[in-house]
């Protein structure tokens, strides 16, 4: 999923839609997007029953690459799942989305 498509869904604030921080806990103290839940890339495996198989997921990390690790994880399991492709940096409690 492309950087803009990602802030489109944001800016819906979809019910039906679950974001998942796939980075570490430690990255995720720096900031993280308002409502989404933070499951590290790898365990995602063991904690996937805490995530909603009856709603859309959209994984991200810092530069993707963990993000679609999880995303194959998720549609392994069956779930409508998507992932950012983009690159991602938090400061001062506020983020950036911006294209690989």
């Amino acid at each position: 999923m492309s950087a803009e498509d990602f802030k489109t869904i944001l800016a819906q604030k979809a019910d039906n839609t679950i974001i998942v921080d796939v980075r570490t806990e430690e990255e995720a103290e720096t900031g993280t997007i308002a409502g989404a839940m933070n499951i590290p890339t790898d365990e995602i495996a063991e904690r996937v029953g805490e995530i909603p198989k009856d709603k859309s997921i959209i994984t991200y990390c810092s530069t993707g690459i963990r993000a679609e690790m999880a995303y194959i994880a998720l549609k392994e399991k069956g779930y409508n799942a998507k992932f950012l492709n983009a690159k991602t940096d938090f400061a001062d409690g506020k983020y950036t989305i911006s294209e690989n």
